[in-house]
């Protein structure tokens, strides 16, 4: 049956067969997705994971200098918004 046959015969359908249908074509490509993503390897382990996340530990961090204190950092955003705002 080509894809248009099938989409022909499926506009014949009930509503509600439908969406059984429906249903079951999601969950087969759930599965297929699934099997693909196992296949390729895509999983990371917890140890993989945990190491990602210890090497991003203080990638945001400026040497050298202390980062700024709140009443900085409201003096900031109140300077940014005067200037937008203009």
């Amino acid at each position: 049956m080509t894809q248009q046959q099938f989409v022909q015969k499926f506009k014949t359908y009930p509503k509600a067969q439908k969406s059984i249908v429906i249903s079951q074509l999601l969950r087969i490509f759930a599965d297929d997705l699934e099997e693909t993503s196992q296949q390729n390897g895509s999983e990371l382990s917890i140890e993989e994971r945990t190491a990602i996340v210890e090497s991003l530990y203080g990638i945001a961090a400026v040497e050298g200098k202390t980062p700024p204190t709140d009443k900085e950092i409201k003096e900031d955003y109140t300077n940014y918004l005067s200037e937008k705002y203009k």
